[in-house]
Formats: C-alpha cells, sequence, structure tokens
C-alpha cells in the first residue's frame, strides 16, 4: 500500500482544471443516477403491465446486480492500464445507456426484459471506475470531499430520476415505454457534452506504477490480504444489500401497500435516495477533518435507526421527514466507504480498487434481492425490508467502528 501522494499538478487549459473536470464528471454521474435511480418506478409499472410475480421482479433486481457487479469486478484494473482513454470510455457509458434504454422500451416480454436489464446498469457501473480514479488522483489531499461533491451531482440524479419517471408516468399519454425512449435521447446527448468536456482525460502525466494486467490483478488479489481493506470491503457488502433492498422495493411499498400514485410515489422515494444534496459535501469534508470513522460510525446507526421507523409512521405526514433523514445518509455515507478503501490504494491503481469494492459486493449480493423478496413473501408486507436493512446497517457500523481506520491526508 502507498502512502497518499501530492494533488496532481494543474494543466493549463479549463478542461485540465481540477475543478472543471470535477463538476463535468459530477454532471455526468448525476445523470446516470437520475436514469437508475428511476428505474425501480418504472419496474412497477413493467410489473403490472406484464403480471410479474415477486419472485420475477425480484430476478430482474438480481440479475441488474449481476450485470453491473461484473464490470466493476473485471473492469477496475482495465481501466487504471487504459488511462489514456478515459475520455473515450466515459462518452461510450453515455452511449450505452442510450442504447439500453431504448431495447427496454423496445422489450416485447419478461425474458427479453430481464435480458436487457443485465446490460442495463453497466454503463453507470462502468462510469464510477475512471471517474473516481481520476478524481482520487486530483484530490488526495481533499478526497472525501471531492468524492462527495461527485455524489452531490448523483444524488441530484438520485432526486430528479424518481421525481421525472414518477411526472411522466403520471402524463395520461406516455407509457413506461416513452420514459425509456426519452431516457434514450437524453443520453445521447449527454454523451455529446462529455466528449466535448472529457475526452482529455487520463492523458498525459504518469501513473505511480504502471504494470501489466497481471501485476493490476495480483494488486487487487492484495488488497484482500488487507485487514482493514476486508473490514470495509465487508462493511459496504452489507450496506449495500440493505440499500439494494430499500431501493428495490420501496416504490412496492409506496404503491401497493401505502397506495400512492406514481407521481406521490417518486417524491417520497426521492428523498430517500437524493438528500445527500445536502449531507454528502457536509460528511465528506467532516471526514477529511475528522476521520472517516468519527463521520460513518454514528451515521450508520442513526440510519438503521430511521430504517426502522419506515413502517412504524406508516402513511402519516412523518413519513416525509423520516424518508427525507434516510436519504441524509443513503449514498453519502457509502461514498465515505469508498474515501476510506481510496486512502489505502496506490496512485494509478484507484480504479481497480473502487472496482473491487463494487465488485465483491455486487457479486455476493446477487443473491440479495431473493432473499429480500423471500422476505416480503414470509410476512406479507413489503415494510418488512426496513426492518431488513435496519439491522444489516446496525451491523455495518459495529464493524466501522472496530476498524483502525487510516487518518486522510492532508
Amino acid at each position: 500500500m502507498q502512502a497518499a501522494t501530492p494533488a496532481a499538478p494543474e494543466a493549463s487549459g479549463i478542461k485540465n482544471n481540477r475543478v472543471f473536470v470535477l463538476g463535468s464528471l459530477s454532471v455526468g454521474h448525476g445523470l446516470s443516477h437520475m436514469f437508475d435511480q428511476g428505474l425501480p418506478l418504472l419496474i412497477t409499472e413493467i410489473a403490472k403491465a406484464m403480471g410479474l410475480s415477486t419472485f420475477m421482479i425480484g430476478t430482474l433486481f438480481s440479475v441488474r446486480q449481476a450485470g453491473s457487479s461484473a464490470i466493476s469486478l473485471g473492469g477496475g484494473p482495465l481501466i487504471d492500464a487504459l488511462k489514456s482513454y478515459w475520455g473515450l470510455i466515459l462518452t461510450s457509458c453515455m452511449l450505452g445507456h442510450a442504447v439500453t434504454y431504448a431495447a427496454m422500451g423496445g422489450s416485447p416480454n419478461f425474458v427479453v426484459v430481464a435480458l436487457i436489464v443485465l446490460f442495463v446498469s453497466m454503463p453507470g457501473s462502468l462510469w464510477h471506475l475512471p471517474s473516481t480514479a481520476a478524481i482520487s488522483q486530483r484530490f488526495p489531499d481533499r478526497r472525501g470531499f471531492a468524492i462527495s461533491m461527485s455524489g452531490f451531482g448523483s444524488n441530484l440524479g438520485n432526486v430528479a430520476g424518481p421525481v421525472a419517471a414518477g411526472a411522466l408516468l403520471t402524463a395520461g399519454f406516455l407509457t413506461w415505454r416513452h420514459v425509456f425512449f426519452i431516457y434514450a435521447g437524453m443520453a445521447i446527448f449527454m454523451a455529446m457534452l462529455v466528449w466535448w468536456s472529457l475526452r482529455g482525460l487520463g492523458r498525459g502525466g504518469t501513473t505511480a506504477e504502471a504494470g501489466d494486467f497481471a501485476t493490476r490483478f495480483a494488486y487487487a488479489v492484495s488488497l484482500l490480504r488487507h485487514r482493514v481493506v476486508m473490514g470495509l470491503i465487508l462493511a459496504a457488502l452489507l450496506r449495500g444489500i440493505g440499500l439494494n433492498a430499500l431501493f428495490n422495493w420501496t416504490p412496492f411499498y409506496l404503491r401497493e401497500t401505502l397506495g400512492m400514485g406514481t407521481l406521490e410515489a417518486g417524491v417520497h422515494y426521492s428523498l430517500m435516495t437524493g438528500m445527500g444534496i445536502v449531507s454528502a459535501p457536509v460528511l465528506g469534508w467532516l471526514s477529511d477533518k475528522f476521520g472517516r470513522k468519527a463521520v460513518m460510525a454514528p451515521g450508520f446507526v442513526v440510519a438503521a435507526l430511521l430504517s426502522m421507523a419506515v413502517v412504524n409512521v406508516g402513511g402519516t405526514w412523518l413519513l416525509l421527514p423520516v424518508m427525507a433523514g434516510l436519504g441524509l445518509f443513503s449514498f453519502a455515507l457509502h461514498q465515505i466507504i469508498q474515501a476510506s478503501v481510496l486512502d489505502y490504494a496506490g496512485q494509478g491503481r484507484e480504479a481497480t480498487s473502487i472496482g473491487l469494492l463494487f465488485g465483491i459486493n455486487g457479486v455476493i449480493g446477487i443473491g440479495s434481492p431473493f432473499l429480500a423478496s423471500a422476505i416480503i413473501e414470509y410476512t406479507g408486507s413489503f415494510g418488512a425490508v426496513y426492518y431488513y436493512a435496519g439491522i444489516l446497517t446496525l451491523i455495518t457500523a459495529a464493524i466501522i467502528a472496530v476498524l483502525p481506520l487510516r487518518r486522510p491526508a492532508g
């Protein structure tokens, strides 16, 4: 493991300025999350139109996670090695969104939907790798804050996604198919902007250690022998399984259990997924100043208690502030786990490290949607997933509390 490195020197030109790069990456990150967080709400309409069972819905969520984890686990070393192509890769991610969502809009049945869902989250998962690596290299002195600012962009998307999907579905002349075609058009436009602003990302400069693919994969394996990194991966795994259950099934809880319409459900769901707009920069800055553990351990405890409170408040007015409170910690704390892992990663190996974090979590978490659907079937309630997620989050807090985390550089 290498010690923290100085901030990358600024090259001339606005497109090489690290603040401009961070802003551009954050905008693209936001659009990816807008698509991603609109999907569970759209799946409620697909399930209704195609008559899907709880198990079939769980299958869609599981297949979606399988595709995402495959990209994360295998893509990290490759992305680190292809640094000079980062701009092209990011542009391809947006074009990938366009292709997969257009295909979703034209899907005739469940089998085709399941096949396409395998690829739907791949572009967004691939985006995280060069994006996070570039941010980490440019902001080693303020890594937690910079990654959280990228998270600020993603949280804008998390707010916009469910609300936009709900609003579009509420329009009487649009169906879920039309919404996917709209997404495809937006992704094509964004691909052009990404190419203009980020096509030079990764060119020039050197990494601390180049190495071939075998060396990079060997480094990934070496991370698995690092006790603190493995503890962080385990914490991220448990938290990720809980979050996925909330994100996947909350639209069904809001619509089926509480009887909300698509727009009202979208607004409530956006609070749970997008309140990191407020909290992510603050928590990231605090983690840089006072340490990652000082922010994560109490944050996970509060998140667990709020998760368990959702069902208790039911459809009362209290649901809005509880959902908003839950949203303050949803993605924001996960981004600090990412920063914690990168505190141990050597320069030039950031994508490998983040790919390992997301990939292992994704592979092991593939069965989580089936477990969540089994819990729903056994209890007869979508609300049971909030207790399930709360318990996993409490265990995450306990793990973080005992890890001897390195102090951030700076």
